[in-house]
Order: C-alpha cells, then sequence, then structure tokens
C-alpha cells in the first residue's frame, strides 16, 4: 500500500445487506483480508461483529472498509460500525435478490445520511442473464425515490472476480467530488472496540470522524470525563505519527483501564463536546412504517457507535406519520455526546426494529414541555450561523466565551469567532470583556440600571456621598448576575460615569457638597461627644432609624473620617481617638504593657468602654494583646 500523505484522499466504506448475500467475500476479493476475526463466526460462517479491512482504489483512494453483520439480531452491530461511512455498497446476492435486511440496512444508511455508494449484485456467478435482470427490476423498485436511485449498479463475483475493475471504477467515481474531512478540528472518535496489547494496555479503536490523534496528545473519553494520554497511534495496523479524519484509527491510551471504557463511549479532544441525556432533534419516520408513530414511547437510541435506551418525546403533534417528521426530544437513560448535526438511528425497543431517525439540534437540552413554543428550537434547526449564536448569546445573563459558543453551536472557534464579529458590527451583541460577548440590549441595560440606581440613591440621601457599592450590588441581585455587575460597574467606573470613594459611589457628573445644615449638626455632635470624656452615649439611642436626620449625621460624619465607630453602640470623634491614641504612645514609652486597670484609669472609663476600645486599638495596630495584657502595636 502507497503511503499516506496530508493530502493522501481517504474515504470510509461499509458494506450493507441481508445476511449471506457475499458482503464478506466481496471484501476478501477485494483486499484479501477475511474480515471475519472471531471464532464463532469463523465456526459459524457468518459475521457477527464489525470487520474492516484496508484498500487502496485505482483511483488513489485510501479506503478503510467496514464489512457489517447482516443477521437481524446483529442490526446493532452494524448500526457501531455504519456511523460515519463515506460510501456504502449495498450488497444484494443475485440469487436470492431484495430481502427484509436490505430494506432495513438501506432504510438505515439513508436515516445516517449517506448519499454515495454502489449497488453490487453479487454471487453473479450463480444465475442467468434473464434473473440477473429480473433482480435488476426488482433493486430498481427498490431504490425508487431514494438517493440510491442514480447510483451504479455493478455485477459482481467473488469467485471468479468478475465485476471487480467495473466495481474500482464505480467507487472511484462516486468519491470523485468526495472533500475531505475537517482534520483541523477537533478531534473525535467514537469507540466500536476495546481491547488490551500488551506493552501498550488498552487500546479503543474507531472511525475517526475529525481532526487528528497524535501520540503524545492529551483527550478525554466521554460521557465519563476521564482524561487520557495517547501512547500510540496505529492506522490498519501500522503505527503512524498521526491519524488523521477519515481513518480507521487504533489508539493506544495511558490513564484508563480496560473496564473503564467500553463500546459507545467517544475518544475526543478536551471541551469539544458535553455529554447529555436530553438532545432536542428533528425525527424522521421510515415511510414503511404500519402506522403512526405515537408521541411517547420507549426506544433504543443509535448514534456513533453507541445503543442507548431512552424515550422518543415529540415536541409537536400527537403521533408522527408514515414517512413524516416532528421536532422532538431524546431523553436518554444514560448520557451520550452529541454535536448539532448528528444523525442518528431510532429502533423499537421490543422488538428491535429501526422505525426513522434524524438529525441533532440542541446536543445538550434541557427538558421542554410538549407543545410548547418551539420558535427558538426552529432557529437552532434552520437559522444562520448567526442567527444561531444570537440566540444562545441573548439566553445567557452574563457575557460568554467564544469557545463555549463554539462548542454549543458545533463549529471551531474561528468560524464562531467571524460570525460573532458580523453580530458586533451589526449592533445586535456587546463585548464587554475581550472574547466575552452579551446581547447588546442586556449590556445596555445593565449600565442603565446601575446608574440609574446610583443615581436615585444621591437624590435620596443627599448627605450621603453615595452608595454602598456591596449594598448597590445586593440590590441588583433580582435584576441581574453578579457577573454581569462588577463587568458593567468597571466600565462604568472606567468611562468615568460613575466616582467611587471609600466603597461608596455616586454619579460622576454630580459633584458632591454635603447640605450644611447637616455639617452643622455634625459639629454639633462632635462637640457633645467630647464634652462626655470617653464615655460616650449609646450610638444605637441617639442615631434613631437608619434614615432619621441623626444617623444621616453620622453617615457624614463616618465617610469624612471625622468620626470613628468603635462598634455597634460606641462611636467617638476623631480627635476623641487621637488623643487615646497618644496617652497610649506615652504609657508605652514608659512600660512594656498595659494592663485593663492601667487603661481604664488612663482612659478614665467603666469596663463597659474599656473592652472594645482595647479590641479596637487591637485591631487598627495600636496594641497588641498577649493574655490579658496589651503591647505595643506595630502602628502604636
Amino acid at each position: 500500500m502507497a503511503p499516506e500523505t496530508p493530502s493522501t484522499r481517504l474515504a470510509i466504506v461499509g458494506t450493507a445487506g441481508h445476511i449471506d448475500h457475499g458482503k464478506t467475500a466481496l471484501v476478501r476479493r477485494l483486499t484479501g483480508v477475511d474480515t471475519d476475526r472471531l471464532p464463532e463466526e469463523k465456526k459459524r460462517g457468518i459475521s457477527i461483529d464489525l470487520g474492516f479491512a484496508p484498500l487502496v482504489t485505482p483511483g488513489g483512494v485510501h479506503l478503510g472498509i467496514v464489512d457489517v453483520p447482516g443477521h437481524e439480531r446483529f442490526v446493532k452491530n452494524m448500526l457501531a460500525g455504519v456511523g460515519g461511512v463515506d460510501l456504502v455498497l449495498l450488497v444484494i446476492a443475485a440469487d436470492e435478490g431484495v430481502m427484509p435486511q436490505t430494506r432495513e440496512h438501506l432504510a438505515i444508511v439513508r436515516l445516517l445520511g449517506v448519499t454515495r455508494g454502489v449497488i453490487v449484485l453479487t454471487k453473479r456467478d450463480l444465475v442467468d442473464a434473464d434473473w440477473i435482470g429480473e433482480i435488476r427490476r426488482d433493486v430498481e423498485v427498490l431504490l425508487s425515490g431514494t438517493p440510491f436511485a442514480a447510483m451504479p449498479v455493478v455485477e459482481f463475483s467473488a469467485v471468479t472476480g468478475a465485476g471487480t475493475a467495473e466495481l474500482f471504477a464505480a467507487i472511484d467515481a462516486q468519491l470523485a467530488g468526495l472533500a475531505l474531512r475537517p482534520a483541523d478540528e477537533p478531534a473525535r472518535l467514537p469507540v466500536d472496540r476495546v481491547f488490551i496489547v500488551e506493552g501498550f494496555g488498552t487500546v479503543v479503536t474507531g472511525t475517526l470522524w475529525r481532526g487528528r490523534i497524535r501520540t503524545g496528545d492529551t483527550l478525554e473519553l466521554q460521557p465519563r470525563g476521564l482524561p487520557v494520554r495517547v501512547r500510540r497511534v496505529q492506522v490498519h495496523g501500522q503505527t503512524v505519527e498521526e491519524a488523521r479524519a477519515g481513518q480507521r484509527t487504533a489508539v493506544a491510551l495511558h490513564g484508563v483501564e480496560r473496564e473503564q471504557v467500553e463500546r459507545g463511549d467517544w475518544l475526543q479532544a478536551a471541551g469539544s463536546l458535553r455529554p447529555s441525556s436530553i438532545l432536542d432533534v428533528r425525527f424522521e419516520a421510515l415511510d414503511d412504517l404500519e402506522k403512526d408513530w405515537p408521541a411517547n414511547t420507549r426506544v433504543r437510541f443509535h448514534l456513533g457507535a453507541s445503543e442507548i435506551i431512552g424515550r422518543l418525546v415529540l415536541l409537536e403533534g400527537e403521533s408522527v406519520a408514515p414517512g413524516g417528521s416532528a421536532l422532538a426530544q431524546v431523553r436518554l437513560e444514560r448520557p451520550t455526546v452529541a454535536a448539532r448535526g448528528d444523525r442518528f438511528v431510532i429502533r423499537r425497543y421490543s422488538p428491535s426494529h429501526t422505525i426513522g431517525g434524524g438529525s441533532v439540534i440542541e446536543p445538550v437540552a434541557a427538558k421542554r414541555r410538549r407543545h410548547g413554543a418551539l420558535d427558538a428550537l426552529e432557529v437552532r434547526e434552520s437559522g444562520s450561523l448567526e442567527a444561531r449564536l444570537l440566540q444562545l448569546v441573548e439566553a445567557e445573563g452574563s457575557p460568554i466565551s467564544t469557545s463555549r459558543l463554539a462548542q454549543v453551536v458545533g463549529e471551531s472557534q474561528s468560524v464562531a469567532q467571524t460570525a460573532l464579529e458580523h453580530l458586533l458590527e451589526d449592533h445586535e451583541i456587546a463585548m464587554p470583556l475581550p472574547d466575552r460577548w452579551l446581547a447588546l440590549r442586556k449590556w445596555h441595560g445593565a449600565l442603565e440600571h446601575i446608574e440609574r440606581e446610583v443615581r436615585g440613591y444621591a437624590d435620596k440621601y443627599p448627605s450621603r456621598f453615595g452608595y454602598l457599592k456591596g449594598e448597590l450590588k445586593s440590590g441588583l441581585k433580582v435584576a441581574m448576575e453578579g457577573t454581569l455587575f462588577d463587568i458593567a460597574f468597571k466600565a462604568l467606573e472606567e468611562e468615568g460615569r460613575l466616582e467611587v470613594r471609600s466603597q461608596r459611589v455616586r454619579p460622576a457628573d454630580s459633584p458632591w457638597e454635603p447640605p450644611a445644615a447637616t455639617t452643622e449638626a455634625l459639629k454639633k455632635l462632635e462637640a457633645e461627644l467630647e464634652a462626655t470624656g470617653m464615655s460616650v452615649p449609646d450610638a444605637l439611642q441617639w442615631q434613631g432609624k437608619p434614615d432619621s436626620a441623626a444617623a444621616e449625621v453620622a453617615t457624614l460624619g463616618l465617610f469624612l473620617e471625622r468620626l470613628v465607630r468603635v462598634n455597634q453602640e460606641l462611636i467617638y470623634t476623631s480627635h476623641q481617638m487621637k488623643v487615646l491614641r497618644a496617652k497610649l504612645a506615652d504609657h508605652f514609652a514608659k512600660n512594656a504593657v498595659l494592663t485593663m486597670a492601667e487603661f481604664k484609669e488612663m482612659a478614665s472609663v467603666s469596663r463597659k468602654y474599656a473592652v472594645p476600645l482595647l479590641e479596637h486599638c487591637d485591631r487598627v495596630g495600636w496594641t497588641v494583646r498577649s493574655g490579658d495584657e496589651r503591647r505595643k502595636g506595630g502602628r502604636g
């Protein structure tokens, strides 16, 4: 096989079709690989689980072939491998024609959005021309009205090799317009096999849907959220430095035990997608259902390589008619990891049979009421990227990052960034912080609300410099989240629209001058307090109610630092405290320690005043407590 380069064209091809129609023999003839690897498969002569083989087409496309089992009992295994397929080989045995699993496998690949394929009529060596003509007509009826109707039909024999060249030509023609998978996006691989390799530990395999995986990468296993490190990467048994989107990949992992991983898990770039048990979806019912599908049913949900039991809850209508569709929620019994646009398959819980599928709209959703407002969900489904981002931003109460938005909409950060910048230019959103976005109306509303509250407070309490910032934030907690308040407040302060002093805030365009009457009352209060020595009256009594005139005087004095609050009951003038500090300094100039008795005598107060005064002296650093005594403090 020719070595692969970054420009190598890659594709994943999957087989599909009824049991014993020659899928495995077809792959063996094309690749030389027997994909029946299990002893039970050898013994029974049927495929039970997924098989894999590499192939390079004459056109130079490097294929990873996924051979799936055809028995109806193993459809869930088939589903584990057919996700992420670029082209399907729909295998129909020429001696039997269209069979039940032919129809179900065809329905599945259609539901998964596979649009490229080749119809392979195998066992051509067993039938004559007339019979093969009948089979072709049956196939034409089967495919009528489907994306496969115009796809090539190749007659093939795994025994003689007849049709091999035509099959290769058809595959190359179908893949000619295939775009490269996104190798620069965050890595994402659905795990379809897990095993142990001696010397390397736990190994997982799967089709790399997007991104790259390199030796040494730190990834995560979801939905458990386990961090892991890549020890070795292989593509079809060959060790490589990196695997790229569109390759069958085996990854040896450090940091996880075999028992911690299972088929259906996801290996992905850290933080790229989140697990969820509720998904908003567009559900599409198969057109051959026997009757309408009801609104709330237990089902088997297939995404990637997983099968999860859950409920399909229709959000509109009482049922879905065969061939119809509806907005719905999938509520799972354990979480999965989906991205917007992922295709999934829904099978009946019992007996298991495919009934429909669809696409993921919101991969991390909250429970919705049936028949509730669905306008937002319709935007998420079919709106432009800008519309979807705007909807998400408007739902946030505080600024949200580009990386978080990109994760939710399922786009790269660069693509999301460009769309957000367009919304910014159109004045739909604001960027209050670098790489943080908020709806413009919420941002302007937050700024206006803060200014309005600050101005109203200044008008109501002219004796006060302004609103205490902590009280302002607490008073607005219903109107806005704390994070938004902090950002908006800082913006107003930096723009010079607010003036802050001693944790009080007022409008910057309204110079403050306390009322003359309050200033005169403060002078009178200072005189009254100083007349008492240090045995001042109880502040709780003379202040009265919080908004009384006396309380306003006290608030002004404390703000101007002409008054000092020792505790809730005691307020002194700054002059009284200055005199006390001088007495302390004089005492410590002559003595190493100060006792309670000495302090009471020095300040001419009773113990009622001495205890809180000394505690205040400790807090401001004039004294330091040592047992029942005080020593000189660092600021004494």
